[in-house]
């Protein structure tokens, strides 16, 4: 009897809801945010060839300002992704 009623709980916890469900203001959040940072990351991107471009013409070998842009965009790559992972996880 005790592990036909460990079984029916376990089933029962299975089946149920696991994640928290958010409403539709926590929801819009996470996916405006998750854009929003998508869009710092392209202009940093286009920022970034434009720096490179103006290194090329003035044949120069600092990299410093582009490395920068390059991880500025990179994390806000990441930034996007985390609340694109958490919006479908939770709101999708």
């Amino acid at each position: 009897m005790k592990k036909v009623l460990c079984g029916l709980v376990i089933a029962l916890i299975m089946t149920g809801d696991v994640y928290a469900e958010l409403d539709r203001d926590e929801c819009k959040y996470l996916k405006i945010n998750a854009e929003f940072n998508v869009n710092i990351a392209i202009n940093f991107n286009e920022s970034s060839k434009k720096e490179a471009d103006r290194l090329a013409r003035e044949n120069s070998n600092d990299l410093s300002i582009l490395n920068s842009m390059v991880q500025k965009e990179l994390n806000e790559i990441k930034k996007a992704h985390y609340y694109a992972v958490t919006w479908s996880a939770l709101c999708d």
